[in-house]
Order: C-alpha cells, then structure tokens, then sequence
C-alpha cells in the first residue's frame, strides 16, 4: 500500500499562545480552590461551629441526620435575616419554600452555636444543595444568657443561594410540617437554656410569613420526625399579624 503524504496543519500563533497561557493556569491553580468556593477551607487551629438556626435547633431533626451534638450557647446574630424565603423542589416533586438566612444590615435573628468537628461540618456541606457556609463574626454574635461567645473559634452558618431565593407563592407555599419542626425546636431551647421568650423571639425575628401556607400537619407533604409541640406551636403563632394562622389552622 502506498504512503499519503498529508498536508501539514499549522495552529496560528495567537491561538498557540492561548493554549499555553490556559496550561499554566491549569496547573497553577489548585484543583479544589473551585469546588470549594460555596464551602470555605476551616483554620484548622481553632474550633468550629455551626450557627443553627432552623431545623438544627430541632433535637429530633439532628438525630435523623446524625448530628448528636447538642446547642452550647443561646445567640443573637447580627448582620443576617432569617425568612421563609428558599425556594426547592422535593424529590416526590412538591415545590415548597423552606426556612432560610440571607445577609442583610441591620438584620438580627436569634439561634444557638453547636460545636462541631470539622469533618462532622464537611458531611453537613455534602447535604447542601441551596445553601453555601458563610463566616459569621464573632462581633457578630451575642449571647441570649450568661453564656460566653468561644475564643479563639471560627462560626459558620448556612446561608440562601441568591438564586434560589424567593418568597412564599402559591406555587412555592410554606408546609405547616416546616413550621411545626423550626417552632418545637425553638421551644426546646427555650426549655433547655431557662430563656422564656427564646421561642416567641424565633417567630418575631423570622420574616415573612404569607397566606401562601399549607396546612399538612396530619399528613405531611414532606417525611417528618415526630414529637411536635403542637399546642405551644399553635399558641405562638396566634401572635402572628391580620389573624393569618386561624385562616392556616382552618383549611
């Protein structure tokens, strides 16, 4: 068989030149420095906490995700609102709008610090689909009690992606099954740290509650941990503006 002798193909100079300005930065650029953008690296010299302030807050709802450690201090956190405001759809497909914190000036919502291990927070990031883990300050954080913000510590909280935040519809409503696992965990801590007013603070500093509210409390849209404080949960909600709960509580 014959050889062929095919033509000769020469890149133009410029486009040799980008491709080796990509080479570099390919290689001087650390694999996980991309990957890890929505979940920072940890100071691996001081300790790590996690700033709950939703379904963390709820004992239940950590043992079913395996986090068994326990809240240490009762806080106000500045800097950061806390609402009904992060939309998702669930696998079964239901579209709801979940609890959520997003940076804001002047906000201020109270929750707890939990110590953690970073290891034990990594798994937590793995779960993460809507949130990125944000630092929060120390100056930040106030403590509810006589408790003490940790030195020589680093917090963190889980904060709304901005795309994925948005406010109640009726395509996106709120599930009562949401409500009833934030507020009993509210008055857990209300329970466990003696602070009377922890749990009315938790509906008072969490914005936007809305007409767009699902009453699923006896046959949840979403699988639920039980042990709901029902009656105290329905007492602080009463307090809610323009009597919206009677019109959730009466669907």
């Amino acid at each position: 068989m014959s050889k062929v002798n095919y033509p000769a193909f020469k890149l133009p100079g410029n486009i040799i030149w980008m491709i080796g300005v990509l080479n570099i930065l390919l290689c001087t650029v650390p694999v996980g420095s991309m990957a890890n953008e929505c979940f920072p690296v940890f100071d691996k010299a001081k300790s790590q906490y996690i700033v709950g302030y939703g379904s963390l807050l709820y004992e239940q709802a950590r043992k079913t995700t395996n986090i068994g450690f326990k809240p240490e201090v009762p806080v106000w956190v500045d800097g950061f609102r806390r609402g009904w405001q992060t939309r998702t759809r669930q696998d079964n497909n239901v579209k709801v709008t979940e609890l959520g914190v997003i940076p804001l000036v002047g906000g201020r919502f109270n929750g707890v610090l939990i110590a953690m291990p970073a290891n034990n927070i990594r798994s937590i990031d793995r779960q993460q689909k809507l949130t990125c883990r944000v630092l929060v300050k120390p100056g930040q954080l106030t403590p509810m009690n006589n408790g003490k913000i940790p030195d020589n510590s680093q917090f963190w909280l889980y904060q709304t992606q901005n795309k994925y935040s948005h406010r109640p519809a009726g395509s996106y409503p709120i599930l009562m099954s949401d409500v009833d696992e934030f507020l009993t965990g509210c008055i857990e801590q209300a329970d466990q740290f003696g602070l009377e007013s922890f749990a009315s603070e938790c509906v008072a500093t969490t914005w936007y509650w809305s007409s767009h509210w699902v009453n699923d409390r006896l046959h949840p849209l979403k699988s639920k941990p039980a042990q709901i404080q029902r009656l105290q949960v329905d007492k602080l909600l009463e307090n809610l503006e323009g009597n919206l709960y009677e019109q959730v509580r009466s669907q």
